[in-house]
């Protein structure tokens, strides 16, 4: 189950992210708002303008319609009676307004009977008015469409007198407006700023309250929950959050009681499987360590997985040092391991298969292999079982019973055999003793006794291994020095050897432990694979002997210099009666076989890599017999 963090490393990240989004919708509601505010506003404020400035132009309006009525009503006085005087009166007394700039009353053809031009006005700012440019300066005011004019007729009983104008300024109403416009200006930004403030503090209120209650509502109980996760993490699992509330995050919680409950639930179920598990693999490797047959599992690749108690003691191997790699350096012969679980990988199984292990210290033992597929729960094959037992002892009883059978059919038949040839050959020892030919005989005479008596010979040392290798043997153990049964046996050798062809060299280990025969029969064996070896070099060679000590036993190494021994006679130097010389009986490695092997040790043959056969007799020490 993946294990949750604790402490988160960024518990407020959604409060975070939440305010943040938050903060970005407000403000960009507010700053529309406000927009939208401040724009009405400015629309307000200029229709306002709009409005007073077309007020403004009315008053005037309204000011030069009654200034033109005024004139227009009392002008026909003074027209009708040719007082122009008078008519100057009533206009000069429109320049008290300042908002008018000139008054002209017009006689029917268009002259100006009197007039008023206002020299204050800032119209006429520059321009200096003189009876001489009088008409100039009237005719381009009259004819700037900037003033505000009003005309009106002269009507007298239906009979029209002239025409009044009266012009006024408009600078007066742009200045207003100009006055309306700063106004406007000043209002919206004292609008702007108390709008601005006030929904900046609504905002940064608005923000606080929902920040406040998001925690509360919100972000308390998630960490309240995640505390509650912690201690079920931890270990707690009576650990339970409180429902507050009855919202989704009290849903929440409960799903997560309950949630708890099941996992404890579960895990009571799981610990007390895993206890069952455990009962039965302490059983099963109990039954596995305590089985008498060596027991092992291998990989899909060969790789040892298993390796039961029996196996480390039968083939010395400690188990650390074979779980885990190849099992090459067990098998002594690859090509039959492979055969063996090509069988295997092929959903089949092995039965009684017969081989030979590698022990630890390079011995071997002889086996006989049960493997079997096995596979995991959905039916895949993983690797092999394999089942060994050790058939050594019972394939010697089995070689030993059937040796004793034929030894004993070769004993009868040796017991008359010998019983005949000995009559025969004690006739024939009479006969050449009386044959014998004198000092004087020739050579040819000499010679043929010499060959007689050799053969007579050679015929009574058969009949002898024979009756030997037929006996049942019967051993007479004492302790013996192995160096010194060697250094004598070779004395005797040396003075046998029919030249100084063969040179004979000793390599014996100081201080050997002493081991417990036999001692004339293992002379006898000894003695029997010097000959060997010797007879192997009729030409003459090097005959080294040396002796060693390893795990327990004591190795007697005997190497000769001669041709070796080809590849099909290796299996069968030790056989009763094989042999490669013209003269040999082939009883001699036989005997020697069965001699060490009573004794409990064995002898091995093979070929030497500089050349020549290497024999080597191993034998227990008395130190290791006895601890057995």
């Amino acid at each position: 189950m993946p294990r949750l963090e604790a402490t988160p490393r960024r518990p407020h990240s959604i409060q975070r992210r939440f305010l943040l989004a938050l903060a970005v919708f407000l403000v960009l509601s507010m700053t529309l708002l406000g927009t939208a505010m401040l724009a009405n506003q400015r629309a307000l404020m200029q229709q306002r303008l709009t409005r007073d400035t077309e007020d403004l132009t009315q008053s005037l309006q309204d000011k030069g319609t009654a200034a033109s009525n005024f004139l227009a009503r009392i002008a026909p006085q003074g027209l009708l009676a040719y007082d122009y005087l008078l008519l100057e009166g009533y206009v000069e007394e429109l320049s008290a307004d300042p908002d008018i700039v000139y008054a002209v009353i017009f006689d029917t053809a268009g002259k100006p009977v009197t007039h008023y031009l206002n020299a204050q006005e800032p119209y006429f700012a520059g321009q200096p008015i003189r009876p001489d440019n009088y008409s100039a300066v009237l005719d381009r005011a009259r004819t700037d469409n900037t003033l505000l004019k009003v005309q009106r007729d002269i009507d007298y009983d239906g009979a029209r007198l002239g025409r009044v104008e009266v012009a006024l300024s408009r600078a007066k109403i742009l200045q207003r407006a100009q006055e309306l416009q700063t106004h406007l200006h000043a209002e919206l930004t004292r609008i702007a700023l108390i709008t601005g403030g006030l929904l900046l503090v609504s905002l940064v209120a608005l923000i606080l309250l929902i920040e406040w209650t998001f925690r509360r509502l919100v972000v308390k109980p998630v960490q309240a929950l995640a505390a509650s996760m912690a201690r079920v993490q931890a270990g707690d699992l009576d650990a339970r959050a409180e429902v507050a509330r009855d919202d989704e995050i009290g849903y929440l919680t409960q799903r997560f009681n309950r949630m708890t409950d099941d996992l404890q639930d579960q895990l009571a179920e799981i610990a007390e499987h895993a206890r069952t598990v455990q009962a039965t693999r302490d059983y099963l490797a109990s039954i596995l360590d305590h089985s008498a047959d060596m027991i092992a599992t291998t990989a899909i690749d060969g790789t040892v997985v298993e390796f039961n108690r029996a196996a480390e003691h039968i083939l010395g191997y400690p188990r650390d040092a074979v779980v885990g790699n190849q099992a090459d350096a067990i098998y002594c012969d690859l090509a039959l391991r492979d055969r063996l679980y090509a069988t295997v990988h092929a959903g089949q199984p092995v039965q009684a298969a017969e081989t030979q292990l590698q022990r630890q210290d390079g011995s071997r033992v002889d086996v006989e292999l049960t493997m079997s597929p096995l596979r995991d729960t959905q039916g895949e094959l993983i690797g092999a079982v394999c089942i060994g037992r050790d058939v050594t002892h019972a394939k010697a009883l089995r070689r030993e019973l059937i040796q004793a059978e034929k030894l004993a059919s070769v004993g009868q038949v040796a017991a008359w055999i010998t019983h005949q040839i000995r009559n025969y050959l004690g006739r024939m020892l009479m006969s050449v003793g009386t044959l014998r030919p004198n000092e004087h005989a020739d050579s040819a005479q000499q010679k043929a006794h010499a060959d007689l008596t050799r053969s007579i010979a050679d015929l009574d040392r058969l009949v002898t291994d024979l009756l030997d290798y037929s006996r049942s043997l019967t051993l007479h153990p004492t302790p013996m020095r192995l160096n010194a049964a060697l250094n004598d046996l070779l004395k005797q050798l040396e003075a046998e050897l029919p030249s100084s062809a063969t040179r004979i060299e000793r390599e014996f280990l100081p201080d050997l432990p002493p081991i417990n025969v036999d001692v004339f029969k293992i002379e006898q064996a000894l003695s029997n694979v010097l000959r060997n070896a010797v007879q192997a070099m009729p030409q003459g060679g090097v005959l080294r002997v040396s002796t060693r000590v390893e795990h327990g036993n004591v190795i007697a190494r005997i190497q000769d210099s001669g041709p070796g021994i080809q590849g099909d006679d290796l299996d069968a130097v030790f056989r009763p009666f094989y042999t490669t010389k013209p003269s040999g009986t082939g009883l001699g490695l036989a005997l020697a076989q069965r001699i060490v092997e009573a004794h409990g040790g064995r002898i091995t043959a093979a070929n030497a890599l500089n050349g020549g056969a290497v024999f080597e007799i191993v034998l227990p020490c008395v130190e290791a017999v006895g601890s057995s």
